[in-house]
C-alpha cells in the first residue's frame, strides 16, 4: 500500500494478466503517493463534526481538478452522540484542534471510495478477512476504527456484532462513511494522534488500524492515544504494507532469465524514510501525499512503550493467481514466497 512513484515495475497482476503496468499504494493496489501542504485550517472540521455536505469535483483528464461549487467545511454541522441518561460520548465544545490532513486521502476520496466498492480487492479478499480474526469482533463489543476511511471496514465489523467509532482526518471520507447509515456505527472526523483527547470516557475492547499507519508521521502519540481508550487486554491490530519487501523507491521485482525466477529486490531496509509519493498517477499525478517507511522493530517498540505487549504477528500474500503468459508459474511461485502485507496485534497490559 510498492514501487517508486516515477517508474512502473511489475507488481502482482489480475487474474489471467501478465504483472506489467501494477503499482503498490499505500492504503491500496494501484496508488502511489506524495506530501501535500496542508489545506488551510479555517476550511477544515473540528473533530467529531460532520463535514458540510456539498459536491466533490471529479479530477479532470489533465489532473487539475474541477472547481468547487460549494465553500467546503465552514460552519459544519456538529453532530453530538449522546450515552445513556444524555450525557454526551464527547465533549462537542471542547473538540479540540481541527483534524489534520497534510497526508490524509481526502484529495482521492471520491476515487477511493469507489475502489473499495469493486470485486476481488486486496481489502476484500486478504486485509479484512484477517484484520477481522485477529480482532476478535463479536457481539456486544465495541471497537475503535483508526482512519477508518469511507466505513468500508466499520461495516464488516458491524455485520459479525460489534459497534464501531471510527474516526478519520479527511471529511468527504467521514461523510462518505454517514451516508452509509450504518447502524451500531458513528464516524468523526479526528486527528488519530489526540483523538483521546475528544473521546474522553470512552473505552472500547479493541481498536484496528488498517492501511493507513504508513501515511501516519507521529507513529507513538498515536498508539499511546489508542493504548489511553482500550479496555486491559484489549487487542490493537495493525495492518501494513509489508515493511521489508513493500518500500516505496528501494524495492522492485526482478526476472533472472537463467533460471526462469521472479525475485523481490531491496535495496535499503533499516532506514527510516518519509517518502513523497503520487496518491493517484494516473488520473491526478499532482495529487500527493508522504509515505514513511520504518523497519519491523520500530512497530514492535513503538507499541511496547505505549503500553502494549506484542502477541502475534502475522504476514498474509497475495490472493491473485496467473493463469497464462510465459512467467506466470514465476509470478505465482513469487506471491507464495514474498508476503505483501504485514498484521501486528498489541495487547492493552
Amino acid at each position: 500500500m510498492e514501487h517508486t512513484s516515477s517508474r512502473r515495475g511489475p507488481a502482482f497482476a489480475r487474474r489471467g494478466k501478465g504483472m506489467r503496468g501494477t503499482q503498490h499504494g499505500d492504503r491500496t493496489q494501484g496508488v502511489q503517493r506524495i506530501d501535500r501542504a496542508p489545506r488551510d485550517s479555517r476550511s477544515e472540521p473540528r473533530f467529531g463534526e460532520s463535514p458540510r455536505p456539498s459536491v466533490r469535483p471529479p479530477f479532470m483528464k489533465d489532473g487539475r481538478r474541477a472547481a468547487r461549487t460549494v465553500p467546503y467545511g465552514e460552519r459544519s454541522q456538529q453532530v453530538i452522540s449522546r450515552a445513556e441518561g444524555g450525557k454526551p460520548k464527547f465533549d462537542q465544545r471542547k473538540a479540540g484542534p481541527r483534524a489534520a490532513a497534510a497526508t490524509s486521502w481526502e484529495n482521492v476520496a471520491e476515487w477511493y471510495g469507489t475502489h473499495l466498492s469493486a470485486p476481488g480487492t486486496y481489502q476484500s479478499e486478504v486485509v479484512w478477512p484477517g484484520a477481522l480474526r485477529m480482532l476478535g469482533v463479536g457481539p456486544g463489543k465495541t471497537f475503535l476504527d483508526v482512519a477508518c476511511g469511507e466505513g468500508s471496514f466499520a461495516n464488516l465489523v458491524v455485520k459479525q456484532g460489534g459497534a464501531v467509532v471510527g474516526i478519520d482526518a479527511a471529511p468527504t471520507l467521514i461523510r462518505q462513511a454517514q451516508n452509509k447509515h450504518i447502524r451500531n456505527a458513528e464516524f468523526l472526523v479526528g486527528d488519530a494522534t489526540n483523538a483521546d483527547r475528544n473521546l474522553r470516557d470512552r473505552k472500547f475492547d479493541g481498536a484496528a488500524l488498517v492501511l493507513a499507519l504508513q501515511n501516519i508521521n507521529d507513529m507513538p502519540a498515536v498508539f499511546a492515544s489508542v493504548s489511553r481508550m482500550l479496555n486491559k487486554n484489549a487487542p490493537f491490530v495493525i495492518v501494513l504494507n509489508h515493511p521489508a519487501f513493500r518500500i516505496p523507491r528501494q524495492s522492485a521485482w526482478g526476472f533472472e532469465d537463467e533460471r526462469k525466477m521472479m525475485y523481490r529486490r531491496i535495496d535499503s531496509y533499516m532506514s527510516e524514510n518519509a517518502i513523497p509519493m503520487q496518491m493517484h498517477p494516473g488520473d491526478a499525478p499532482t495529487i500527493n501525499t508522504t509515505s514513511f517507511h520504518r523497519p519491523i522493530s520500530s512497530y514492535i517498540t513503538a507499541l511496547s512503550a505505549a503500553g502494549f505487549a506484542v502477541d502475534a504477528m502475522e504476514e498474509w500474500i497475495s490472493h491473485k493467481e496467473s493463469t497464462s503468459g510465459p512467467r506466470a508459474k514465476a509470478e505465482n511461485r513469487v506471491r507464495r514466497e514474498v508476503p505483501m502485507f504485514l498484521a501486528i496485534r498489541g495487547r492493552k497490559m
